[in-house]
Order: structure tokens, then C-alpha cells, then sequence
């Protein structure tokens, strides 16, 4: 009879126990849970705030190189104007170049 006592306030003692270490493991996990949002949205904010500013800088590299591909054909347009003899042997010699390299690749 003593040994049905201890034997129920022993497997008691475990349910207890075992009772406890899912209360601890379910607090775990909604700890776990909360920072773990935390971290994703620390995360997620930095991500943007890269996004945006990549944007920004690629934006303003855009408008740099628009800029200045407009002040480069500006400036070709103008000097082809005051030389052009000069910039038609400058194109020939470059066809020349192009069809020399055309003529040595179909060779190989």
C-alpha cells in the first residue's frame, strides 16, 4: 500500500514537472517569437533604408551621365561643324580599323 503512495505522489511529482517545463518551453517560445519580429523588422528597415538610398545614388549618377553625354554630343556635334575633314578621316580610318579586325577574325 505505501508503495501505491509513493508511487502516485511520484508520477504526481513528474506531471508537475513536466506541467512546468511546458509553461517554460510555450514562455520560451513567444520570447523567442517577439524578438525574432523584433529582428526581422530591424531587418526589413535596414533593407529599405539601403534600397532608398541606392535609388538615390543611382539616380543622381543617371542624371550625371545624362548630363554629360549631352555636353559630350553637344561638343562633337560642334567640332565636327568646324572640322570636317578632319572627322571624316577619323570615320574612315576607324571603318578601316573595323573592317581590318572583321577580315582578321573570319581568316582564324
Amino acid at each position: 500500500m505505501a508503495n501505491n503512495s509513493l508511487r502516485k505522489a511520484s508520477l504526481e511529482s513528474m506531471e508537475a514537472e513536466i506541467e512546468n517545463l511546458l509553461r517554460s518551453l510555450e514562455s520560451l517560445k513567444e520570447d523567442a517569437s517577439d524578438e525574432s519580429r523584433k529582428t526581422l523588422k530591424a531587418l526589413k528597415s535596414n533593407a529599405e533604408n539601403a534600397l532608398r538610398h541606392s535609388r538615390s545614388l543611382l539616380s543622381d549618377a543617371y542624371e550625371e551621365v545624362k548630363v554629360k553625354t549631352r555636353e559630350t554630343g553637344l561638343a562633337t556635334r560642334d567640332y565636327a561643324q568646324q572640322h570636317p575633314w578632319t572627322t571624316a578621316g577619323v570615320a574612315v580610318g576607324a571603318l578601316g580599323l573595323l573592317a581590318a579586325y572583321l577580315l582578321c577574325k573570319r581568316g582564324n
